[in-house]
């Protein structure tokens, strides 16, 4: 059924450009917002000015990166080619590659998170700021959201501790069942469950780089403290 759907949604961006274009960007727009309500929903009381902060930089993030998609794509337009298509493709492309490649709020989400809390940095021989999102597994299949915090991440033997704004979390082979590196700056934790409301399931995210892509020394460095003894998927 995915296949067929991407099948479909292709053909009709072929036949139908703009109208299937502003479809696809509905449902993902729609998607998204559901994902941002159910986690804010989920959110510890304690939690809820980190989240609040976190969506309002991710926004701020959307926007610098439509400003340069809009930027670059009328630079082509009025330049080097006249057509409204090379135009919208530009634009599109531009902003995807902006959006997935460029952090420009890393350093002042850092910057808030340590305003909340003040982190000792120096207590780690390697630390590193991460966002930490915690789920758990439904009763109808899947994962939904439990807490999403921020803070340091430190290596300390052969475990790993995250320091949040209000949780802390072990990683141990004692604890770890799999290990998974999602992209170049997401790794991807699944843990002995403890109780039936903790989380079970984690989402590290490095965010001490302009370009995510640039966090794969730092990411191979965690998920190797982390692979005594545990299950790891390798991704480049």
């Amino acid at each position: 059924m995915i296949e067929l759907a991407a099948v479909l949604i292709i053909m009709f961006l072929f036949v139908f450009p703009l109208p299937a274009l502003a479809t696809s960007l509905g449902i993902f727009t729609t998607w998204g917002l559901y994902k941002k309500y159910e986690s804010f929903n989920n959110q510890p009381t304690e939690g809820k000015k980190n989240l609040t902060l976190s969506m309002a930089l991710s926004l701020a993030n959307i926007v610098c990166s439509i400003i340069l998609g809009v930027g670059l794509a009328f630079g082509v337009y009025y330049f080097i080619y006249d057509s409204f298509y090379l135009l919208t493709f530009n634009f599109l492309f531009c902003f995807a590659i902006s959006l997935r490649w460029f952090d420009y709020t890393y350093n002042l989400y850092r910057h808030f998170i340590f305003k909340l809390k003040p982190f000792k940095t120096g207590t780690f021989a390697q630390s590193y700021f991460v966002v930490c999102k915690g789920f758990r597994g439904r009763d109808r299949g899947g994962f939904g959201p439990v807490y999403i915090d921020a803070g340091i991440l430190g290596l300390e033997n052969n475990k790993v501790v995250f320091k949040g704004v209000f949780r802390e979390e072990t990683f141990s082979p004692s604890n770890i069942i799999h290990v998974e590196k999602k992209s170049s700056e997401k790794i991807k934790i699944l843990l002995k469950r403890k109780g039936v409301k903790d989380a079970e399931l984690f989402l590290i995210i490095l965010r001490d780089q302009f370009y995510p892509f640039k966090s794969r020394p730092d990411r191979d460095k965690i998920i190797n403290h982390l692979s005594f003894g545990s299950k790891v998927s390798a991704v480049p």
